[in-house]
């Protein structure tokens, strides 16, 4: 707010000259002058230039940089005074994660041709394994996007089935792909032939799978992951032209997954704000962010090389689709290039800072634990302050605290997601702008919960303009299932992702914090805050009129 000068008044009258001269000076002010409100863009600056340094390495969950990252939340959460609500009565919640890692012995051997784990396939499987392939008959099961030409599988039973990609699948729909329970779930064992994948993609199939406790140890579902190369090699020739169904020459080999736990635990750092009623202090507003992030990279990139094919070519980083640039767009990258060049020398980069993703929310998450601690007077509820881990992995920190909840889940009224809420200008999306914000959930379960959020922005000196687009049933993107509120809301519980949005750093080792819009961040965080204190303060808890599922169904957008 600006403050105004103060009006000077100077009083001379019924004085004669040579008489003494008396000063008065009335000072008054045309308004009140507003204080400054706690949560400041400078503080968020200063926190998160801290936790995405390079110094944590990417806050890879099982990793010392995640291990730092929650310990300093922990610190955190107490400096402010807040209660552990953690396990055995600390900050931390610990998950059994581990890794079903391929044993790089594995191989294969088509005819003659011995295939070597890591060089022509790789191993996708999350059940501990030890499969031998003798002579066992191979067909080729069409492309894999198209399910709907899929050879019937009961007549494949027993068979390697090796399946085709569509050279245009983008990188989203490789992943839900792969995924697809059919694939495995139906063949047994199932090969996808690909070419060229990401660094990054090898380097995390390499290091294996991802499992929430030891698996059962047996014959489980299997993907190979097969270069071109190799696949017509297993096949005995190309895939062009072929019909699903077609067979090739028989195949050899022994493939190996064993379970690793972390090292370095992952975990989910818990606290709470007591609320002041009596009553009602035993009921929750849960206010939740994810520390972790996805490390490092194999092979370290040129900076402001990648920015700049980003900008032109990858205007959403990871979710859109790479591909070669145009000759236009070689000549833009090439001035954005040179323009960076007159500014800077060039930066080998490998590690995936994750400032936005999801640094930004976590920071926000502690600054509103810090304002509402020294607030005056606090929420009537109890604020609980969830920094889950694994969301990268899967939104896998959230779904084991909902599901082993610290506090009963029943208790838990609300909930507010922050995700990538350091971003969303006119340079990162064509819609940006500084009241830009995403906002999926909200009014799923509960229309007066959706309701509060919306009255709530209203009365803010500068109110965001809520995108709804992304929250729509169906949408290809799947926001509505990829966000840590989900979690919760399939228990039931209210339940709201804010975001501003996806960009060109989206996944990238270029997701830095001195790319964030930090008064946009603390307006972010000061909704979030006044959103929780309204809901904190109700007589009720937020009525639910809308539909709960089974909490352990698939996710539907």
């Amino acid at each position: 707010m600006t403050r105004r000068t103060p009006r000077i008044s100077t009083a001379t009258e019924g004085l004669t000259r040579g008489a003494p001269l008396v000063m008065v000076l009335v000072l008054s002010l045309a308004a009140p002058v507003r204080a400054q409100d706690p949560i400041r863009p400078e503080a968020l600056r200063t926190r998160l230039f801290a936790l995405a340094a390079d110094s944590m390495m990417g806050r890879d969950p099982g990793t010392p940089g995640a291990e730092q990252a929650t310990a300093y939340v922990a610190a955190e959460f107490k400096r402010m005074g807040l209660e552990p609500m953690g396990d055995g009565g600390g900050f931390f919640q610990t998950l059994p994660l581990g890794r079903m890692a391929p044993d790089p012995t594995s191989w294969l051997e088509a005819g003659a041709t011995r295939l070597r784990y890591g060089a022509d396939f790789l191993l996708l499987g999350q059940a501990s394994l030890d499969e031998s392939l003798t002579s066992t008959p191979v067909v080729y099961g069409g492309l894999l996007d198209q399910p709907e030409h899929w050879p019937d599988a009961e007549r494949l039973r027993g068979m390697l089935v090796v399946f085709g990609l569509a050279p245009d699948t983008p990188p989203r729909g490789l992943g839900a792909a792969l995924r697809d329970p059919r694939l495995a779930q139906a063949f047994g064992v199932a090969a996808v032939m690909l070419e060229r994948l990401p660094p990054a993609v090898v380097d995390q199939i390499r290091r294996g799978g991802i499992s929430m406790g030891p698996p059962e140890t047996g014959s489980g579902p299997l993907v190979l992951i097969l270069t071109d190369t190799a696949g017509r090699r297993i096949l005995g020739g190309p895939i062009e032209g072929r019909q699903p169904g077609t067979a090739g020459p028989p195949l050899s080999g022994r493939v190996q997954i064993g379970y690793r736990p972390f090292a370095i635990p992952a975990r989910n750092v818990v606290a709470v704000l007591p609320g002041r009623d009596p009553t009602l202090r035993g009921e929750y507003v849960s206010l939740t962010a994810h520390n972790d992030h996805v490390g490092l990279t194999p092979q370290a990139v040129d900076h402001d090389s990648l920015r700049a094919y980003n900008r032109v070519v990858r205007p959403m980083g990871a979710d859109s689709p790479e591909r070669p640039a145009t000759n236009d767009e070689q000549r833009r990258i090439q001035a954005i290039r040179d323009s960076l060049r007159a500014l800077r020398p060039p930066r080998r980069d490998s590690i995936f800072n994750g400032a936005d993703d999801d640094g930004s929310g976590t920071v926000a998450l502690l600054e509103i634990a810090a304002a509402l601690a020294r607030s005056p007077e606090r929420p009537r509820r109890s604020i609980l302050f969830v920094s889950h881990t694994a969301e990268e992995l899967g939104l896998l920190g959230s779904e084991w605290f909902t599901d082993h909840p610290t506090v009963p889940r029943e208790s838990i009224v609300a909930e507010f997601d922050m995700d990538m809420i350091g971003r969303g200008g006119a340079d990162d999306l064509p819609d940006g702008g500084p009241g830009y914000l995403e906002l999926i959930g909200s009014r799923r379960l509960s229309k007066e919960f959706g309701d509060s959020l919306e009255a709530v922005n209203a009365r803010l000196p500068a109110p965001f303009t809520f995108n709804y687009e992304y929250d729509a049933p169906g949408h290809p993107l799947q926001y509505y299932c990829r966000a840590d509120h989900y979690s919760y809301a399939r228990y039931g519980i209210p339940s709201a992702s804010l975001s501003r949005g996806e960009h060109l750093d989206y996944h990238q080792v270029t997701d830095e914090p001195q790319y964030i819009d930090y008064q946009a961040l603390a307006s972010v965080a000061r909704l979030v805050r006044d959103a929780a204190t309204v809901i904190g303060n109700m007589d009720h808890r937020p009525r639910i009129d809308g539909p709960v599922g089974d909490p352990k169904a698939p996710c539907r957008q």
